[in-house]
């Protein structure tokens, strides 16, 4: 494994997969959020939902999808998964919230840059600390 055009294109492999289940998640998550919006949830509420329902999607994705990461126990990936992500949800949270109070943008905009930050972000904190396999 210590070939250097082998491991880049394992690491190619994970960005597509992980480009793929962005695009799953990301119209998943804008249709849940636009769509409770729509019929009269407020944004925060709206978003909440759709951010939960993207959680399992996203662990579920992650594990057995992009990074293939099943050696380390279920359990312990879920709870270091929680936190991880949890951690990012929150920061999504707030800083739509943020951007609401400031006036940028449209709900809409302003989702769609939250997410999209957000899902760039995860791919190297995921694969460095909570979907690695061990050596």
């Amino acid at each position: 494994m210590n070939d250097p055009a082998q491991l880049r294109n394992r690491l190619h492999t994970k960005r597509v997969r992980y480009a793929i289940l962005v695009l799953v998640s990301l119209i998943t998550n804008i249709c849940v959020a636009f769509g409770l919006y729509q019929i009269g949830l407020s944004e925060s509420i709206a978003f909440a939902v759709a951010l939960s329902v993207a959680f399992i999607l996203n662990f579920s994705g992650c594990r057995w999808y992009v990074f293939l990461s099943t050696q380390v126990p279920l359990g312990i990936q879920f709870i270091q998964y929680a936190i991880t992500n949890g951690s990012f949800r929150f920061l999504e949270y707030v800083s739509l919230l943020f951007l609401s109070t400031l006036g940028f943008g449209t709900y809409h905009t302003r989702v769609l840059l939250v997410l999209a930050t957000s899902f760039v972000m995860k791919f190297f904190v995921y694969r460095r600390f909570v979907f690695h396999n061990r050596k």
